[in-house]
């Protein structure tokens, strides 16, 4: 008789990563692209399934820092806390940590100084702010406008 063993799913992590990634403004498949890596990883991650290794780890939370994701000023409160949600066999590597949140802060404070000095580019700068974000595999909802008359009546069968 052939035995499976299902683990349980860790939904605190894969909701943690679902909300960093769409909070990037990226799709699974622009992620897994981004980190080198196959789109069904990134699926097992969301899905709490699977933990990514340390090194990807580590490249993902660089994404998050640079697409400034993390609540300002609890970013290493926060990176604490998903290194920790993700199960890592590795210990948070203190130096790298430091050195990419300050990394970070020069870079916004820089961008921050530039923009006040720069008006014009200010239309460029609202853009970026807002990423793009792909609806190709969106559900078409327009079939759903008009149907009063059957929601009423659901809700009579229901009640």
């Amino acid at each position: 008789m052939k035995r499976h063993s299902y683990r349980e799913r860790d939904y605190a992590f894969g909701q943690a990563m679902l909300s960093l990634r769409t909070n990037m403004g990226l799709t699974q498949a622009g992620l897994a692209d981004l980190l080198k890596i196959s789109r069904h990883a990134v699926g097992e991650w969301e899905a709490g399934s699977n933990y990514p290794k340390a090194e990807r780890m580590q490249h993902f939370v660089a994404l998050c820092v640079r697409a400034s994701v993390f609540a300002p000023e609890r970013e290493e409160e926060e990176i604490r806390a998903l290194w920790k949600t993700a199960h890592q066999r590795v210990l948070l590597d203190e130096a790298w940590l430091s050195a990419l949140l300050s990394t970070h802060t020069t870079l916004a404070l820089t961008s921050t100084t530039e923009v006040g000095a720069i008006s014009d580019q200010a239309p460029a700068m609202e853009a970026a702010a807002f990423p793009r974000i792909d609806w190709v595999g969106s559900l078409d909802v327009s079939r759903f406008t008009g149907r009063e008359g059957e929601l009423a009546e659901l809700i009579q069968w229901i009640v």
